[in-house]
C-alpha cells in the first residue's frame, strides 16, 4: 500500500489541514490502516487524523481518501463530533483494559 498524489489545505477557521490523496492498493484498505499509513508518512499522531472516508471505484486498485489533521488529540475532540460507531469501540476497549488489569491482579494472588 502506498499514498500518491498528496494535496493538503489549510482551514483557518477550524485549526486543521484538510488532506486529499490517493492510495494504490491490492484491496480495500481499512481505516485504520490508512490512519497509521497517514500517521507513518506525516509524522503526526494517529489520535489528531480524522479519516473522513475512503472512496474507490469497482475494479479500480486506486482509492481517494479525505482527511482532517489537527495539531493534537485535544483539538480533534473540540471540533469533531464522535460517532456512535466511535463511542462504542472506546467503551469496548475500555472494558478490555479493565479485564486484563483484572486477570493480571488475579494472578499475582
Amino acid at each position: 500500500m502506498e499514498i500518491k498524489d498528496i494535496r493538503e489545505t489549510k482551514n483557518l477557521v477550524f485549526d486543521r489541514k484538510e488532506l486529499t490523496a490517493k492510495i494504490i492498493s491490492e484491496i480495500a484498505p481499512s481505516n485504520k490502516d490508512v490512519i497509521t499509513l497517514l500517521s507513518r508518512k506525516l509524522s503526526i499522531p494517529e489520535e489528531a487524523i480524522k479519516l473522513k472516508g475512503i472512496y474507490g471505484e469497482f475494479g479500480s486498485k486506486e482509492f481517494k481518501i479525505k482527511a482532517n489533521i489537527y495539531q493534537s488529540k485535544e483539538g480533534k475532540n473540540k471540533i469533531e463530533k464522535k460517532t456512535k460507531k466511535e463511542i462504542e469501540n472506546e467503551k469496548k476497549e475500555a472494558e478490555a483494559i479493565k479485564e486484563a488489569k483484572k486477570v493480571e491482579k488475579e494472578k499475582k494472588e
